[in-house]
């Protein structure tokens, strides 16, 4: 989400296709659970006939959250497990099975926590590791990744610092795990030290912590899993560019991986060498501030509105697309349904809260929109050149 190259835009507008126009976004459902709590949508993904949504706010230590889904064909809705954390954030499928980690666990932080799955066939919740924070999961080769923060376990091994951020790995279904990478900070407090995101990318896993040297700088190091060894890249003076603290705005397209900021987006491509190995800005519209990700069949979309401008403060949408991730072209501007709703400030002053899309996913041909007010709305799939 994000990275603009000042000044270039040259975006290439690319109609929507006559149905989609046509019949624009209808409300297929919502997560209760979300509507209940008051909170939006995070994110979405298409599995077996089903549309999945995350939700909730580890700022405000709300939870337990339900993980649910509505059937793509008639709405209704399933709740498949309750989970005993304070938000779900991103949701990643491989092989056709949905994972959702447990972003901030109700539980002491010495606890074993982890993520929730159907790899089983059925929905369970795996806790077989201690974790502060499992910010999010990938799966590679029958091998599980976690991503997150622990309380330091070893300083003989690890060092004095009281946290670290890690990557864990299972390599046996979830039953034992190992710490495959930790780091922490060499200045400051390191309580905020964290693995926020994996990406797979190929036979790649890959993931940056943040974390400090001595001086007070970011991390430059990104670290790549291939092949049962682990190596690194130097992002160079750009790295802070790559940390972002939601999963969920992290994709990936080919062998890039395409990271969301707000209204600027940046790539890196794990096949590049040399200086074209490090963070890359691609084309997003610097008015734009981009909501969330999704890829299908080699296309990546993503959603978001105008954060300046003439329709700033009104509600308004924008769905962008692209084949690289470094060329975004405009493909839809779907109507807003979530309707605004009003934030009293006290002394009677209401403040309007436009509504808006927070999530997307595409698949079989359709768009799904998850909105700020925790509905799911759906229409066909804009045109992508």
């Amino acid at each position: 989400m994000t990275a603009a190259v000042a000044g270039v835009l040259l975006l290439s507008l690319c109609a929507a296709p006559a149905s989609a126009l046509e019949e624009g976004p209808h409300l297929l459902g919502a997560n209760t659970a979300a509507a209940a709590a008051g909170l939006p949508l995070n994110d979405l993904v298409v599995s077996g006939g089903e549309v999945y949504s995350s939700y909730g706010d580890y700022d405000r230590n709300v939870g337990p959250v339900e993980l649910a889904s509505l059937n793509t064909a008639t709405g209704a809705e399933t709740r498949h497990l309750t989970v005993n954390g304070e938000e779900l954030k991103a949701l990643r499928e491989f092989d056709g099975r949905v994972f959702a980690a447990d972003v901030d666990p109700r539980t002491a932080w010495s606890a074993n926590a982890g993520f929730a799955s159907n790899r089983s066939g059925a929905w369970n919740y795996d806790s077989a590791t201690p974790f502060i924070h499992v910010f999010d999961v990938a799966e590679l080769g029958g091998e599980i990744f976690l991503a997150g923060s622990i309380l330091n376990p070893d300083p003989a091994r690890f060092g004095r610092a009281p946290y670290l951020a890690v990557i864990k790995k299972s390599t046996d279904n979830g039953r034992t795990w190992t710490i495959e990478r930790a780091r922490s900070s060499a200045s400051g407090s390191n309580d905020g030290d964290r693995y926020y995101w994996l990406a797979v990318v190929g036979d790649q896993v890959a993931g940056i912590a943040e974390v400090r040297d001595a001086k007070g700088a970011p991390n430059r190091t990104l670290d790549v899993y291939r092949a049962g060894r682990w190596h690194t890249i130097d992002l160079g003076a750009r790295s802070a560019e790559a940390m972002v603290h939601d999963p969920s705005e992290i994709e990936v397209i080919g062998s890039r991986i395409v990271i969301a900021r707000n209204n600027r987006v940046v790539y890196l491509d794990l096949a590049a060498k040399g200086k074209d190995a490090g963070i890359t800005s691609a084309n997003w519209p610097a008015d734009i501030g981009l909501a969330d990700l999704a890829v299908d069949r080699g296309v990546m979309y993503a959603v978001g509105s105008r954060i300046a401008g003439p329709d700033l403060g009104s509600a308004n949408a924008s769905v962008y697309a692209t084949r690289d991730g470094a060329t975004w072209q405009l493909v839809d501007q779907p109507a807003v349904l979530p309707a605004t709703t009003y934030w009293d400030h006290g002394g009677g002053e209401m403040i309007p809260i436009p509504g808006a899309y927070t999530a997307i996913d595409v698949a079989g041909g359709q768009m799904y929109l998850g909105g700020n007010d925790a509905q799911i709305y759906a229409q066909p799939a804009p045109s992508v050149r």
